[in-house]
C-alpha cells in the first residue's frame, strides 16, 4: 500500500505544481495534468481494493475490515466510490462504448479549463475542470480534491505504521 501512496503523493504534488503554474499563465503541461489526474484516480482505486475487497471470501473481508479499523475509515470515504473503482478497472470498456456511439455536439479529445456553459452538448475523452477540481473522462466525473485528501491521510498513517515496525495499531475495547 505504501508503494501506491508514495507514487500518488508524488503525482498529486506535481498536479498541484502544474495548477500553480497555470494560475501564473503557463499552459504547456496540460497533457501531463490530465495524465496525473487519471493516475491519482487509478491509485485511489488500487488502495480502495485493500479496504473494500471485491471478493466475498472471508479472509479478504476480514483483511478489509481490519484495515478500515486500523485506519479509522468508514464507508463514507471518497475512495470507496464505485465510480472511482469502475473508472480505473473498466476504462477500456468505457472507451469502446464511447467510440462506438454516435455523438453530436462538441467533442474534445482533451480539455483543461473551467467548466463549459454548454456541457450537455460537449463530450470529453479526458478533461480537467480547474474551477471545481473535477476530472472528467468518457462520461465519468470525479472530484479529485476529496480523493487526494484521503490518500494523503492514508499515506501519512502508512508512513507512521512503517516507522513503528510496519505494524497496524491494535484497537482495544475500553
Amino acid at each position: 500500500m505504501l508503494t501506491i501512496t508514495r507514487t500518488a503523493m508524488a503525482e498529486q504534488s506535481m498536479l498541484r505544481n502544474i495548477l500553480e503554474e497555470m494560475a501564473d499563465g503557463k499552459k504547456d503541461n496540460q497533457g501531463l495534468l490530465l495524465d496525473l489526474s487519471q493516475n491519482v484516480i487509478t491509485h485511489a482505486a488500487a488502495i480502495s481494493r485493500y479496504f473494500w475487497p471485491s471478493s466475498n471470501k472471508e479472509i479478504h473481508k476480514l483483511r478489509g475490515s481490519r484495515l478500515r479499523e486500523a485506519f479509522d475509515i468508514d464507508d463514507s470515504n471518497s475512495i470507496k466510490s464505485r465510480e472511482v473503482r469502475n473508472f480505473a478497472e473498466h476504462f477500456d470498456e468505457k472507451l469502446d462504448i464511447f467510440l462506438s456511439n454516435s455523438v453530436s455536439g462538441s467533442i474534445y479529445p482533451s480539455y483543461v479549463g473551467n467548466s463549459a456553459k454548454n456541457e450537455e452538448t460537449s463530450h470529453y475523452l479526458r478533461a480537467y475542470f480547474i474551477n471545481d477540481w473535477k476530472f472528467h473522462a468518457l462520461g465519468s466525473e470525479i472530484r479529485l480534491y476529496p480523493i487526494i485528501n484521503k490518500l494523503i491521510r492514508i499515506h501519512q498513517l502508512l508512513e507512521e505504521f512503517n516507522a513503528n515496525g510496519g505494524r497496524l495499531p491494535i484497537k482495544r475495547d475500553s
